[in-house]
């Protein structure tokens, strides 16, 4: 019999004390920062992973990349262009997004002053599965904050 897979609830007061990761410095990837909610082995969690992820104000950015799970981004806070294939949207709060698996995409912020905050989804069982492919090299390292 396989054993039953808990149920995850997570407090605001556990999200805000959450470690804030980031890409590798020299990683051609932007400067975005995420904080990781659901993912195994850190959670009991075998099916999805998400997070938050952040861009600041002025310029935060992450460059376009690829990677083999599908994403959906559902806009927290903030406004911005999500580019995908080539095609810029306008996102800004409320808005979903999906991406489908292998397509090129990255997001910037277009807000003076909001930072730009999604929650992000992959159906993946650990975040270690998705192995992100940017555009100006292959690597994907990522560290803590």
């Amino acid at each position: 019999m396989t054993p039953r897979i808990q149920p995850v609830v997570l407090s605001p007061q556990s999200i805000a004390n959450a470690p804030a990761e980031g890409f590798a410095p020299g990683t051609p990837a932007g400067n975005v920062t995420w904080k990781t909610l659901l993912s195994a082995p850190g959670t009991p969690s075998n099916t999805l992973t998400s997070g938050i992820a952040m861009c600041a104000p002025k310029g935060g950015h992450l460059k376009c990349h690829r990677h083999t799970h599908p994403e959906m981004y559902y806009i927290i806070s903030g406004r911005g262009i999500m580019e995908i294939d080539g095609e810029e949207h306008r996102v800004e709060k409320s808005a979903v997004v999906f991406i489908p698996g292998g397509a090129e995409h990255g997001i910037r912020n277009e807000d003076e002053e909001e930072e730009l905050r999604w929650l992000y989804v992959f159906a993946a069982g650990g975040f270690e599965e998705i192995v992100y492919r940017f555009s100006d090299n292959g690597s994907k390292p990522r560290a803590k904050l």
